[in-house]
């Protein structure tokens, strides 16, 4: 479908799954998200900074389950080196490679960054599959 996709010069969402994932969601997860969850005002995304209102938090009366509300959990701000682009290429300012530090000082091995600590990273799979492709 993503081939699909720019072939026609399209970018748009679409549903793989149309046969078990209905365009409206699953009603009773919808259900229990909105039970027992609710936006968080302002969160900090390692790589991109305060998002306000990208992120969810557990509602007051689940505080019985809610390590941030149980327990004295320390603010950190885990930034990355100054030589890690990984903020721009969570952006799409930049592709992975386009790094000062990919693939040198930037590896699986030995991360930098967020996008190269998981094979799941941006930066990670396109080291791991050599995809250069503009």
């Amino acid at each position: 479908m993503i081939f699909r996709q720019r072939a026609e010069g399209r970018c748009e969402l679409e549903n793989q799954y149309t046969r078990v994932v209905r365009a409206e969601g699953n009603p009773r997860a919808i259900a229990a998200i909105d039970e027992t969850m609710e936006l968080r005002e302002t969160f900090e995304w390692r790589g991109l900074g305060s998002i306000p209102w990208s992120a969810l938090r557990l509602r007051p009366t689940f505080a019985d389950w809610d390590a941030e509300a149980r327990f004295e959990l320390p603010s950190i701000q885990v930034e990355d080196p100054k030589a890690c682009q990984c903020g721009e290429v969570l952006v799409g300012a930049i592709k992975p490679w386009e790094c000062k530090v990919f693939g040198t000082a930037c590896t699986p091995e030995k991360p930098l960054g967020t996008c190269m600590v998981s094979s799941e990273g941006a930066c990670a799979a396109y080291y791991s599959y050599g995809r250069r492709v503009a």
